[in-house]
């Protein structure tokens, strides 16, 4: 008997639960009933009769009663209230509507205050206004290119007016255009601002353009910038197959003014001006001819096995290079030279092991002043900001 008890109890709620289900079929016909036959001329009589749908479970038609309501008084504040509108700005509103008057903004697919929102889309705006920005600059970097006294006066006018985060990139481009005068102007202005993303365009300006006076404006923009690892880039363009980028770079290194510049010189120049070590060539000429013979007996036969010997005649030379190419001591030595004197501020001749031992003996002392050096200029540009 016990195991059947749980069947029977659930028989019993099922069957009790039957009466309250056709009795909310009926009640639901009742309200629809009901509202079919609202009075659409009386307000308070259509609004009562709203509160009575919403409180027997019916909020669709409650709120058709209440469209009503307002239909038939267009200011019934708590048929308003109940379908959602507010008053604002001498308006009933509800909705999208209501969300703009209170200041909210839609993007993607929800709601945000004017803050949200502006930080939602921070990156996009930035974006376009960066874009923007860098179009103006280009019509005044054309102005300036065009070599018409009042347009590259305007130009530069409008340069000084604008923001400078919007010049770096194409400030950069016009480095590799004509005229000479718009790279010059383009070094001078990067220079001015110090940012150090504009090195590497820089960098490549200092060993490839063919106007020195560019060279030079762009070398002192890498030392407004200061950035340690200017020195690297140059001092590796001096490995390159082509001698005019070996010479500027070295004319760039001794501009720059960074001490760690002396290796790099000091060690191509040595590679390249005879600091070989001595190598010897032998000319020979051989001579073989038949010495003796060698007899054998094998069984019943003799066999002579000759005895070739060898003469030789010739000479060994001696040989040191003091150069890679006829031109070296024309171009680049001058140039390695050069560089090292700027560095030094005064001359050591034209021996590279008199500069070697120079920098043998103060390597420590130079290295110490540069690590310094930039550790100033650090802090100075931190306190700047």
């Amino acid at each position: 008997m016990n195991r059947w008890m749980p069947t029977l109890v659930c028989l019993a709620l099922a069957v009790l639960a039957l009466p309250a289900a056709f009795a909310g079929d009926d009640t639901r016909t009742q309200l629809e009933q009901r509202f079919a036959k609202i009075d659409r001329e009386d307000a308070m009589a259509a609004y009562k009769l709203a509160l009575e749908l919403e409180a027997g479970g019916a909020p669709d038609l409650a709120a058709k009663a209440y469209e009503i309501v307002i239909g038939i008084d267009r200011d019934h504040r708590a048929a308003r209230r109940a379908l959602g509108y507010e008053f604002m700005a001498e308006r009933w509103l509800k909705g999208d509507d209501l969300q703009r008057a209170k200041g909210f903004v839609r993007h993607d697919g929800k709601w945000m205050t004017a803050l949200e929102f502006a930080e939602a889309t921070r990156p996009q705006r930035e974006a376009a206004e960066q874009k923007a920005g860098e179009k103006r600059v280009m019509r005044y970097l054309a102005k300036i290119a065009s070599r018409i006294p009042h347009r590259v006066k305007e130009g530069k006018r409008l340069m000084a007016l604008e923001d400078d985060r919007f010049k770096l990139q194409p400030l950069a481009k016009v480095l590799r255009c004509e005229p000479t005068e718009l790279r010059v102007y383009a070094a001078q202005e990067l220079a001015r601002m110090g940012d150090p993303l504009a090195a590497p365009a820089l960098l490549k300006r200092a060993i490839y353009d063919k106007k020195k006076e560019v060279r030079e404006a762009v070398v002192v923009a890498l030392k407004e910038i200061g950035s340690p690892d200017s020195v690297h880039p140059l001092g590796r363009a001096l490995d390159s197959r082509y001698r005019d980028v070996r010479v500027r770079a070295a004319e760039a290194l001794g501009m720059l003014g960074d001490e760690l510049a002396y290796p790099y010189i000091i060690k191509k120049w040595s590679g390249r001006s005879g600091d070989f070590p001595r190598v010897y060539l032998s000319t020979v000429r051989q001579i073989s001819y038949i010495q003796d013979f060698d007899v054998e007996v094998a069984q019943t036969s003799f066999i002579a096995d000759p005895i070739v010997g060898v003469i030789q005649e010739g000479v060994v030379q001696a040989i040191k290079i003091h150069a890679t190419e006829q031109t070296f001591h024309i171009y680049e030595q001058p140039a390695f030279q050069g560089a090292l004197k700027s560095l030094h501020g005064q001359d050591l001749g034209n021996r590279v092991g008199a500069w070697a031992e120079f920098w043998r003996e103060n390597k420590s002392r130079l290295l110490d002043e540069r690590h310094a050096r930039y550790r100033k200029l650090e802090a100075e540009r931190k306190a700047g900001n």
